[in-house]
């Protein structure tokens, strides 16, 4: 690497940096772990307080964020392409597979339609992710190639 140059992860600070990565990693799993913990809660009104959500609106916003920080987690690292989204996806599917059927054992019971909600908020979080993520230029055209109709610089 040459003088001034920066690597691409390096201590800049900056998106897409080490930092960043790191800190977006410790979020993600810092809000996987808060998740699991409310949904494993014995008493989940006792969190919850009078008049909450629907329980399947609190599944598709919980797993909403997760979908973002899960997604922000890999897009740091870099591009999007069709199986890095669905390779998080299904992982992501089977950790909210697990967090519904251990429910049981917290007194909590299981239902497969929270599990569905789980996984429209989690396509919701990762398609926006995906969505402000994904760049899609055009292709530059060659700096020689000029249009049929325009004069040469010398041109008088």
């Amino acid at each position: 690497m040459g003088a001034g140059q920066r690597r691409p992860n390096g201590p800049s600070g900056g998106p897409g940096s080490r930092t960043a990565t790191l800190a977006i990693d410790f979020a993600a799993g810092l809000y996987a772990s808060l998740l699991v913990a409310a949904t494993h809660y014995p008493r989940p009104q006792d969190l919850l307080g009078p008049n909450p959500p629907s329980d399947k609106v609190l599944h598709f916003l919980a797993y909403a964020g997760l979908g973002v920080l899960a997604a922000a987690s890999a897009s740091a690292r870099g591009g999007w392409n069709g199986p890095r989204v669905t390779l998080m996806a299904l992982v992501l599917a089977v950790f909210a597979a697990l967090d519904e059927v251990t429910q049981p054992w917290f007194g909590r019971a299981v239902d497969g339609f929270d599990w569905l909600a789980d996984l429209a908020g989690l396509a919701v979080g990762i398609g926006v992710v995906v969505l402000f993520t994904s760049r899609r230029a055009a292709p530059a055209a060659p700096a020689d190639a000029l249009p049929a109709d325009t004069p040469p610089d010398n041109a008088p």
